[in-house]
């Protein structure tokens, strides 16, 4: 009986010990489940520019330098992380990973990526 005791004290021990890893793998674990399951987060205002560039996700073409000169109030990029995940995944850099997302948008939407018109067949244009 001393043993199960000592053995349920030890497991307690250690899951109190390691409870920030737990509560942050059942979180993932949610949030995955929700992705898979078709539900996503709303846009919240938690990011911001600066945390933008100290992420890597500017560059000359997409300078968001100007955006904090100019003290723009919005929140940051919109789906970074779908971008970053493109970046790591792909290594690629961030104009290259913010193309293939914007790709992957115009595909999705039934739009041609390279001539930017629809692929319906009964779209007509003159």
């Amino acid at each position: 009986m001393f043993l199960y005791l000592a053995i349920l004290l030890f497991i307690i021990a250690l899951c109190w010990y390691y409870r920030k890893h737990i509560r942050e793998g059942a979180s993932e674990l949610a949030n995955k489940m929700n992705r898979l399951l078709g539900y996503h987060l709303l846009p919240t205002n938690a990011g911001s520019f600066e945390s933008d560039i100290e992420d890597g996700l500017t560059s000359s073409h997409f300078n968001l330098n100007t955006n904090l000169e100019e003290e723009d109030s919005r929140a940051g990029l919109k789906d970074k992380e779908e971008i970053m995940r493109i970046m790591k995944k792909q290594n690629v850099s961030f104009d290259e990973a913010r193309l293939i997302r914007q790709q992957k948008l115009l595909k999705k939407n039934n739009i041609d990526p390279a001539t930017g018109l629809p692929l319906d067949p009964k779209f007509v244009s003159f």
